[in-house]
C-alpha cells in the first residue's frame, strides 16, 4: 500500500496539534459557511465510511458516504478529531494491505444538487482511499485560506495536490 493515504490524514494530525478550540470553531462568514472542525469532520467521514465497510466486509461491501457525523465531537474538538485521524492512520498501516486494495466495493452517494436523489456504483478499495486521500487535500486548501485568515501559518504544500507539488518540484 502507498503511504499517501496515510499522509493525508496525517497532515490533518500535525494540523492539529497547534490548533485551539476558537480558531477550530470559528466560522469566517460571509467568506466561508463551514468552520476548520466541520471540514475535518468531512474529511474523516469519508475515510470512516471506508473503515466501516472494510471491519465488516464479510456481510458489506457498501460505502456509504452520504451517512455523515454532523456536528459530532470530531467536528467540534480538535483533540477528539485528532483521535479520529489517528485511528484511521493506524486502521490504514494495520489493514489495508495490497492484497485488499483489489477488493471490489459498491459506493453509494447523493448526486443530484436540487433532488434526493443517490447512486450506486462499482470501485474498488484502493480508488475509493485515492478519492478519499484526494478528497481530504481539496478541504486542506480551503482550510489553508481559514489558517492565513487567522494570521496562522502552514507548511509550504499543505493544502497542494500531489501533482501540482510534483510540478512545482520539478519546475523549481
Amino acid at each position: 500500500m502507498s503511504n499517501s493515504y496515510v499522509d493525508a490524514v496525517e497532515q490533518a494530525i500535525s494540523l492539529l496539534d497547534d490548533m485551539n478550540l476558537t480558531d477550530y470553531q470559528q466560522v469566517l462568514a460571509p467568506h466561508f459557511s463551514s468552520s476548520i472542525g466541520a471540514h475535518i469532520r468531512h474529511i474523516v467521514d469519508h475515510f470512516m465510511a471506508v473503515k466501516i465497510m472494510m471491519e465488516d466486509a464479510d456481510s458489506n461491501t457498501e460505502i456509504n458516504y452520504n451517512k455523515r457525523n454532523r456536528h459530532s465531537d470530531v467536528e467540534q474538538f480538535p483533540q477528539a478529531a485528532s483521535a479520529a485521524c489517528k485511528e484511521i492512520s493506524s486502521w490504514l498501516r494495520e489493514t489495508c494491505s495490497n492484497q485488499l486494495l483489489n477488493q471490489k466495493v459498491l459506493v453509494t452517494t447523493e448526486i443530484d444538487i436540487s433532488h434526493c436523489t443517490s447512486t450506486t456504483c462499482e470501485s474498488t478499495l484502493e480508488r475509493e482511499l485515492v478519492f478519499a486521500a484526494s478528497h481530504a487535500i481539496h478541504h486542506y486548501a480551503f482550510i489553508r485560506i481559514i489558517r492565513n485568515m487567522q494570521g496562522k501559518e502552514l507548511p509550504k504544500f499543505f493544502g497542494y495536490a500531489p501533482a501540482t507539488i510534483a510540478h512545482l518540484t520539478r519546475s523549481a
